[in-house]
């Protein structure tokens, strides 16, 4: 008897371990599209130099894919004194961080500079 038990608590501990590892694993992935998909608006935006409706689709798109609903991606464009043609800009990219096995969620953001 005390042999089955000790068993069916190892594999109880296996399974919690495991399910642990699966979770901080798809969290990691989660954080690592976000830094993906920060680097392609980055590069969308300024290849179309700063376009309003490039940035409007790149918005429309976070939203889509890591704001559920809300709004994701912030970029704030900036010019050089008494100019008035855009010189750089920051995109900043907010999405949910959750590892479900344990209950952990909380908002990350991940920013770049346009020059």
């Amino acid at each position: 008897m005390e042999t089955v038990f000790k068993s069916f608590s190892g594999l109880f501990f296996f399974l919690m371990i495991t399910s642990l590892g699966i979770s901080l694993i798809a969290s990691s992935i989660q954080a690592s599209n976000a830094n993906r998909a920060l680097l392609g608006y980055v590069e969308e935006i300024e290849n179309s130099n700063y376009s309003d409706d490039v940035i409007a689709a790149c918005r429309n798109d976070a939203k889509v894919q890591f704001g559920e609903g809300k709004d994701a991606l912030e970029v704030v464009k900036a010019a050089q004194n008494g100019k008035r043609q855009v010189s750089y800009a920051r995109a900043t990219l907010k999405y949910h961080f959750r590892i479900p096995f344990i209950g952990y969620d909380t908002t990350h953001s991940v920013s770049s500079v346009m020059t």
